[in-house]
């Protein structure tokens, strides 16, 4: 959990200086300060361009159909590093992130404001797995999951600030939720939500689990959280996000009031 202090500190703090901690640690971004009077209450202000070396770095769609961040210039977009097979955090991140696409269409935004959540784990997450993990909550037009080859996805993600890492499972080896196969690694990852705005700016960005606010994640996942997972579905602590918090932000970045 982080302090206000540390998330300043974790602000504008180098990559290799971040610790990793499974699905639980913040992420840096440069030019950076505590949100303040003239930007949403919560979470960090950034302000810096997306380069076009990494916003033009091919990305894979759950419906297999390529993209990439400079394909969505003109939009808003909310931006989350996730993996299908996490236990601690990702499924009540997805979750909030679903209420924030939902909060966009009932505004009238919904081909304004794009929700993508890209993985860290591009060798196991391929796209007809993005698939059947977005079926369990139901489709959006606005909410769509990426993968990509491992080397464009760790660019992307290094440049976000976003560090993470393959770690050994060990037996009894939880089991997929999709094929049930003993998953034989993890990868540890810190949980970070950006918001881009429509010229490819970074402008925002939260850090830690997510704060669902009662909604719940798909039967499927709910059971397939781990101690921690159920932990953090329960009382995710003072250092969460809310989707509120997103749409707010979007909303400061982009111009138009959602939720």
């Amino acid at each position: 959990m982080r302090t206000a202090a540390r998330a300043r500190e974790l602000a504008v703090a180098v990559l290799g200086g971040l610790l990793l901690t499974s699905c639980a640690s913040p992420g840096p971004a440069p030019d950076a300060t505590a949100a303040r009077a003239d930007g949403p209450a919560s979470g960090t202000v950034v302000s810096r361009a997306v380069p076009q070396s990494v916003s033009s770095l091919p990305l894979r769609d759950h419906l297999g159909r390529p993209f990439t961040l400079e394909s969505l210039h003109g939009k808003v977009v909310v931006l989350s590093d996730f993996l299908t097979t996490c236990q601690e955090v990702c499924p009540m991140t997805s979750v909030t992130l679903r209420d924030v696409a939902d909060a966009a269409r009932r505004a009238g935004l919904g081909s304004q404001v794009e929700v993508l959540e890209v993985t860290v784990d591009p060798e196991r997450d391929t796209p007809p797995r993005l698939a059947a993990y977005q079926r369990l909550f139901g489709a959006r037009e606005n909410w769509r999951f990426a993968t990509g080859r491992p080397a464009d996805v760790a660019r992307l993600w290094q440049f976000f600030g976003v560090a993470y890492g393959r770690t050994p499972d060990h037996p009894p080896y939880p089991r997929d939720w999709l094929t049930g196969e003993p998953l034989t690694y993890a990868v540890m990852h810190q949980d970070v939500v950006f918001v881009i705005d429509r010229q490819g700016r970074e402008r925002w960005l939260t850090v830690g689990p997510a704060a669902t606010g009662g909604a719940q994640p798909p039967p499927t996942l709910r059971a397939f959280l781990n101690d921690e997972g159920r932990t953090n579905l329960a009382s995710p602590g003072a250092a969460s996000w809310t989707a509120r918090d997103v749409e707010a932000a979007v909303a400061w970045a982009g111009g138009e009031k959602i939720g």
